[in-house]
């Protein structure tokens, strides 16, 4: 449901709201934005509208195709792949700094986090449940990326989460890759604990191996 935009900030609010459509699954992959209507549902001018198109056109969310008009973008396998590696070389490139970063009021929210997606993977995941696992596992990936405290990393990493979430909300996956999910997590979180590099490192490189495997699957069963 579209609601009215009256916050301050009206391009950061028109954008917000955007974003959180693509990547609820409200606009699909491939999916034609009609700008024109936009400005009656959100009660905004072109003007904050056109910037905010801008700034998902730049976190890779939006495309716009000469003659044709603004979509929400389309990524082919290799593309994807790419991205999983790209997150992997950030990850690795901080694992230093979030080491020396962690604490424990840290650990027990990824913890919880780790908790939450179990729930939902116990149980009977329905579409919507597979969107919620999405969001609790992008938050646990932002929250040790935050630990970088490298505002530049930090946007990469925003960006290119934003992008793997798009795909992945138009996957078929089942119970196991959930429940998958959730073991490397773990595995990332004692590496985190133990303070080691390598085993950081490791844990990070079989999650991206793991969810690349997972997106080949999903993609081939759409």
């Amino acid at each position: 449901m579209i609601r009215k935009i009256d916050i301050p900030s009206i391009r950061d609010s028109v954008h917000d709201q955007m974003r959180e459509m693509i990547l609820d699954g409200q606009w699909p992959p491939g999916a034609r934005i009609d700008l024109n209507s936009l400005t009656d549902e959100f009660g905004v001018s072109k003007t904050p509208l056109n910037e905010a198109i801008h700034m998902l056109i730049r976190e890779g969310l939006l495309t716009v195709k000469p003659r044709s008009g603004t979509f929400v973008s389309s990524l082919d396998l290799d593309e994807i792949l790419e991205t999983f590696d790209f997150r992997l070389v950030l990850e690795k490139g901080a694992a230093e700094t979030i080491l020396s970063n962690i604490s424990a009021p840290i650990l027990r929210g990824l913890d919880h986090l780790n908790d939450r997606m179990a729930d939902i993977a116990h149980g009977a995941p329905q579409n919507e449940d597979y969107r919620r696992l999405l969001r609790l596992d992008d938050e646990f990936h932002q929250k040790i990326m935050m630990l970088s405290g490298n505002s530049q990393l930090i946007e990469s990493y925003e960006q290119i989460s934003a992008r793997l979430m798009l795909i992945r909300m138009v996957g078929a996956f089942e119970r196991k890759d959930y429940e998958a999910t959730i073991d490397d997590h773990r595995a990332i979180t004692a590496a985190l604990r133990a303070g080691s590099l390598q085993s950081f490192a490791t844990a990070s490189a079989t999650h991206v191996r793991n969810a690349k495997d997972k997106i080949r699957r999903g993609l081939r069963s759409r």
